[in-house]
């Protein structure tokens, strides 16, 4: 069970809070609202990573991007949101 302190470290830094992306779509704790929020937060981390490790400037951790693509995806399908309308939710 994830409290309130939770949800906000989870929007701020989502892997400090979840192991893994599914983690956040197979939490009973949140909405679908809050999980999709703190997924697309660890998208931004995720794509910001890459970008360093593109650009040769990471810090040696790897980038999950295709797993939280891929988390947002299924709770998308669990929850009948279109795809389109998930990936424009911020």
């Amino acid at each position: 069970m994830f409290t309130a302190k939770d949800y906000d470290q989870a929007l701020l830094t989502p892997q400090k809070i979840f192991d893994l992306p599914m983690e956040v779509v197979e939490t009973e704790s949140l909405t679908t609202e809050q999980k999709l929020k703190v997924l697309k937060r660890w998208e931004a981390d995720a794509h910001d990573l890459e970008v360093a490790s593109d650009e040769n400037m990471a810090g040696g951790e790897s980038s999950c991007y295709g797993e939280v693509r891929r988390a947002i995806h299924e709770l998308c399908e669990r929850e009948g949101i279109d795809e389109k309308d998930c990936k424009n939710l911020q």
